[in-house]
């Protein structure tokens, strides 16, 4: 059976994504090495083994998730609106920032994760996407998935991309990522969380690193919601080209976004938190995508594009 990317929202009209602090209305119409255990507590083995990962409180998951299915119909898709003075993470030091120590002092139990280590991707702990990438523009390989220098490596050819899902899902916790991109316009490197149950957009949706533009000056955080596919988001600046550590924290009261480290959205209306377990999502796509969103292909394009994920760390709260 192919597996099919998640049907990444749809992104709307630059308006229709808010600012949480300012007033809002509804807009109508977008491991490692093997699974880890938490310090000492080896039982915590089994758990992320199983990738049936505890949700909150007493609710598990239960039974594996669905395969991904094709894009749920939505509107055409929009863009981001423009901060006047977005937020900026170039002038931090990715390097001083590279392990997760930060979620670990602040009490988040590490549960599973991938180092890359291996010679090939874990087909128990990953599963590539091989059908029509969002939008309808490409389609993702599973041969463009590779393990390079103890890095995953998502690489775009032409009209053919890359993409894959964790195996498991989890109702509250902190995802966090350490990747970097590589410029080259029409293509649209992307982490999220994604309804097991494919529900989209009821099951809601969180991007918490989405970088559309070619030169990879500008990165996105994202809360889809609601059967009309509301969203809240943040812009922010930096330099996306260089390595960057990038999380969502997701628990009953609220959804907070950071890169390395540093808080940079936050959200805790209840209608933004999603409902349901969610699982990991990693994927390049291919313009043109919506308003502007990603462009389409042009002479400037590279022949080869990489999106590089030095690890995956997954924590329970």
């Amino acid at each position: 059976m192919q597996q099919q990317a998640p049907g990444r929202a749809r992104h709307r009209a630059p308006e229709d994504v808010q600012d949480p602090e300012a007033p809002q209305r509804r807009r109508w119409p977008t491991l490692l090495g093997a699974a880890l255990a938490v310090g000492a507590l080896a039982g915590m083995v089994a758990v992320a083994a199983n990738l049936d990962l505890l949700g909150g409180g007493s609710e598990r998951t239960g039974s594996p998730p669905p395969q991904p299915s094709a894009a749920p119909p939505a509107p055409a898709p929009g863009g981001m609106h423009d901060q006047e003075r977005p937020d900026q993470v170039g002038a931090l030091d990715p390097a001083s920032r590279s392990d997760s120590e930060a979620a670990v002092r602040n009490g988040w139990q590490l549960v599973a994760g991938d180092e890359f280590d291996g010679a090939a991707l874990d087909p128990a702990r990953w599963a590539p996407y091989t059908g029509e990438t969002t939008g309808g523009n490409g389609r993702h390989r599973a041969e463009n998935i590779s393990l390079r220098d103890g890095r995953l490596v998502l690489t775009s050819r032409g009209r053919e991309s890359a993409g894959l899902h964790w195996k498991g899902g989890m109702q509250y916790g902190r995802w966090e990522i350490r990747a970097k991109t590589a410029p080259g316009t029409g293509y649209g490197d992307v982490a999220l969380l994604w309804p097991v149950a494919e529900d989209w957009p009821e099951g809601g949706e969180l991007n918490f690193m989405e970088i559309p533009k070619g030169d990879r000056a500008e990165t996105h955080t994202i809360v889809h919601y609601g059967e009309d596919n509301s969203q809240v988001g943040k812009s922010i600046r930096g330099d996306f080209t260089q390595w960057h550590n990038y999380a969502v924290e997701w628990l009953p009261d609220r959804v907070v976004f950071y890169i390395d480290g540093q808080e940079v959205f936050r959200t805790t209306d209840p209608e933004h938190i999603p409902p349901r377990p969610m699982h990991l999502a990693m994927q390049q796509d291919i313009g043109p995508y919506g308003k502007d969103w990603i462009p389409p292909l042009d002479e400037t394009s590279p022949d080869t594009l990489d999106f590089q994920v030095d690890w995956v760390r997954i924590y329970a709260p």
